[in-house]
């Protein structure tokens, strides 16, 4: 659940005095900045800050406009996500909307606004340099070490990377990708792709077209010419000039697939019937970038404000509600919203980039400041005991081996592991270490790496009706103290494992609670995408 509650709770009356102290260890005063906002903007701008701005805020009503932040950020060189907070709205929370709501079509999110800041619990090796288990708890593998700055683990070995949330009505790529699923992008394509014999592009893509975003193989026409390929659904097959009409974003390298939400995906009229290509076109007015976002989203402005009343719900300030009336305003009138509340629904609800929306409302982010707020400020303190901060991560263990094969790990999504998996309340002893080598039981574990586990899904059940998609998956303890991973069922008091593989064709019986224990359901997998 996006953490816009808790942080809201956090104001208190004394915010004037916070923000003096603040100021003061620039050396200014309100007075100071207001002549300063002034001088750089103008006194009738829209960023200009009011000497009685303390005044104001006592009241309990106000807040400062989207570009009154981005004026204090500036002035003082503290970091607008950070001025933001203060004043407890959180920029993260975008991304945690993004993830936790429904979405219709495929959307980016963006990972850009995690704060580098932010401290993290961190761990180290339980077991040394030995080798891990094929499958085994996390709990087994590693203990908590204290906790590190964000910034300090967040390396990508110089790759770039996106991430995408699968739509339930645009999933090409199903059932290789899920509704839901989280697809991390490597922006590195090489020169040369690699098709199958079909025609058919190996890897899946992220591509970027008039109508919005698809994660999909592709086929190609030609040297120009692409068409998006759909594994299993009946969309449009529809062919794409290079570079007017769809643009390659990346290749899908990692999934991070929620396995409750089992639902089929939807194949809506628009796409599937044939549809015209249009040109690729980069709005830079804020009017029609809304405007174009939701038509993206395939959303009218009904059911924008239906949801931005759910956000209002989650977050606990009806701030976050924007009327219809409002909306066709911002579309028409090409205004934007005055309240960062708004914002942040319009990124979550419109898979737009914050940095994208602050230039259509005429805010250059680059002229924001770059230096943190002190910790006690905006809350940022750390749970447990902080390890040193220039302590690099060295060594051959599995921590090191773990973060090597993941390449980045993607701490934006740290707070949104509960609308994923449906899991609250996770531990390290619910995520299991798969990635070793063994003979994989079912497809979804291929080039897996962690699986999260609900332990209080004990009962196995398999349904011989329903495709492997919709089968449920359970982590089993044997009695010579391995683990195992696959579908099962119980069958007369036994046991009975369910393999969906090529190497095993027999279900195995085993004699339950004799020969293996349930420990309980996987309701997530991260693996790598091959």
């Amino acid at each position: 659940m996006p953490a816009g509650r808790r942080e809201k709770s956090r104001l208190e009356t004394n915010l004037p005095e916070r923000i003096q102290s603040i100021l003061a260890l620039k050396g200014l005063t309100l007075y100071q900045v207001s002549q300063q906002s002034e001088k750089i903007y103008g006194r009738s701008s829209p960023f200009f800050l009011p000497h009685n701005l303390y005044f104001d805020l006592r009241g309990g009503t106000f807040s400062p406009s989207i570009h009154q932040f981005q004026a204090l950020s500036r002035i003082t060189g503290y970091r607008l996500p950070d001025w933001v907070r203060l004043f407890g709205f959180d920029l993260e929370d975008i991304a945690r909307l993004q993830t936790s709501l429904p979405s219709k079509r495929t959307i980016r999110l963006d990972s850009s606004l995690a704060d580098p800041y932010a401290w993290i619990p961190w761990f180290r090796n339980r077991i040394g340099d030995r080798p891990a288990p094929p499958i085994a708890p996390l709990g087994q593998l590693l203990e908590r070490s204290g906790a590190k700055r964000l910034r300090s683990l967040s390396e990508s070995n110089g790759r770039r990377f996106l991430y995408a949330k699968i739509g339930y009505q645009d999933a090409l790529a199903f059932p290789d990708l899920f509704p839901g699923s989280i697809l991390r992008v490597n922006q590195d394509i090489p020169n040369k792709l690699v098709f199958l014999p079909n025609g058919t592009s190996r890897r899946i893509f992220l591509i970027e077209h008039g109508k919005g975003l698809f994660c999909c193989r592709l086929r190609s026409i030609g040297d120009s010419i692409i068409a998006p390929v759909s594994t299993k659904l009946s969309y449009a097959q529809v062919e794409l000039r290079r570079p007017q009409e769809v643009s390659l974003l990346g290749i899908g390298d990692l999934e991070l697939r929620p396995l409750l939400m089992t639902n089929e995906p939807e194949v809506p009229k628009d796409l599937g019937k044939q549809w015209k290509p249009r040109p690729l076109s980069r709005e830079g007015k804020i009017g029609p970038l809304l405007r174009g976002a939701r038509i993206k989203m395939h959303l009218s402005m009904r059911e924008v404000s239906g949801i931005s009343s759910k956000v209002a719900d989650l977050l606990g300030d009806d701030g976050y509600f924007i009327s219809p009336s409002s909306l066709c305003d911002y579309e028409l009138l090409n205004t934007g919203p005055r309240h960062v509340q708004k914002a942040i629904t319009l990124c979550s609800l419109y898979s737009l980039r914050f940095q994208t929306f602050l230039t259509a409302i005429g805010i250059v982010p680059e002229e924001s400041g770059s230096e943190p707020m002190p910790d006690h400020f905006v809350s940022r303190v750390p749970r447990m005991e902080a390890t040193d901060l220039d302590n690099t991560l060295a060594g051959d263990g599995f921590l090191e081996q773990f973060l090597e094969r993941c390449e980045e790990v993607p701490f934006f999504l740290r707070e949104s592991i509960g609308s994923l998996s449906g899991l609250q309340d996770a531990s390290l002893k619910d995520f299991f270490w798969v990635g070793g080598e063994y003979d994989v039981l079912h497809p979804y574990l291929t080039n897996g790496l962690l699986a999260l586990v609900n332990r209080r899904r004990k009962r196995p059940v398999h349904f011989t009706s329903k495709p492997l998609w919709q089968q449920p998956l359970y982590v089993l303890l044997k009695r010579d103290g391995t683990y195992l991973c696959a579908c099962c069922g119980l069958e007369n008091g036994t046991l009975v494992v369910h393999p969906y593989s090529q190497q095993f064709h027999r279900p195995e019986q085993l004699r339950y609670h004799q020969d293996v224990e349930v420990v309980g359901q996987v309701v997530m997998i991260a693996r790598k995408v091959a």
